[in-house]
């Protein structure tokens, strides 16, 4: 009966391990690189393999978009291609264990967390985060999952409310709303002043063009001079539009909200004038 007897498996579980950063303007991937590291300790001390890593670098796990259904029914979702991934990979059976940093890390929007219960009893997997605020073991923990994902998501509602009404008070006042700054500007503790070197050019575009130049002209040109966009490119017809239209070099701030689905407007919905000097005037 000895001989016949089987060793018990010691083959570690598989996880899978989580991460998302919303906002990671200059792409450096830091923020989802260290809770990453974590996440691995976490498994490493539970003796499990992390057999796979799915990452959402500035990504919302808030903000919703309208998509439309295969049904063609059109909704509003928050869009995470990795998240839905991963709760693929697990409901496949190909890991046994979901690692996240915290539970904010994974979800926020009461949807996402749906799907993930709605995973968790179809695959059989486990649920666990570094923080400890995230596990799905008990009808409690699902309870708190839930009350925890509501105040999370009730907070970025009112974050994106109180940035959204600074951002109109910043138009109404007519300040510069900070990012970019527009060829012909330089920044100063916050504020736009006149470049010295390319301010003279987005007036020379606007002289020639009214003298009847076109922007082949002007951008064969300024290409030949090696003048670069903001961006450190060489000029094109489309880049010389923007310039042109744009009407901070008339010394006019122009208000743009973001809207619901997290993209911008694409007609002004106010126009003010400019805290900033302007490099033409207003009739040109």
């Amino acid at each position: 009966m000895g001989h016949n007897e089987q060793k018990p498996s010691t083959k570690p579980l598989r996880a899978v391990v989580y991460v998302r950063i919303s906002d990671d303007p200059e792409g450096t991937e830091r923020g989802v690189d260290r809770q990453e590291a974590d996440c691995r300790a976490y498994a490493a001390a539970h003796g499990w393999e992390v057999a796979a890593v799915f990452r959402e670098n500035d990504t919302s796990a808030f903000k919703q978009r309208t998509i439309t259904l295969p049904s063609g029914e059109r909704v509003r979702r928050v869009v995470r291609p990795q998240f839905r991934a991963m709760l693929k990979h697990l409901v496949d059976g190909q890991a046994q264990v979901m690692i996240a940093y915290d539970l904010d890390r994974a979800v926020r929007d009461p949807r996402d967390l749906e799907d993930l219960i709605d995973a968790k009893v179809l695959g059989g997997f486990t649920v666990r985060s570094v923080t400890g605020s995230l596990r799905l073991d008990t009808d409690s923990d699902v309870a708190m999952a839930r009350v925890l994902v509501a105040m999370a998501n009730k907070s970025s509602a009112d974050t994106a409310r109180r940035v959204a009404r600074a951002a109109k008070q910043q138009a109404i006042e007519g300040a510069w709303h900070g990012g970019r700054v527009p060829f012909g500007y330089r920044a100063e503790a916050g504020a736009l002043l006149i470049d010295p070197v390319t301010g003279p050019l987005v007036v020379e575009m606007y002289q020639r063009v009214l003298a009847g130049d076109s922007l082949y002209r002007i951008r064969k040109d300024w290409n030949q001079r090696g003048i670069l966009t903001t961006h450190g490119c060489a000029w094109s017809d489309r880049t010389l539009k923007m310039v042109l239209y744009n009407p901070s070099n008339k010394g006019v701030r122009e208000y743009r909200p973001v809207m619901p689905d997290g993209s911008r407007a694409r007609t002004s919905k106010m126009q003010v004038k400019a805290a900033w000097p302007a490099l033409v005037d207003e009739d040109t």
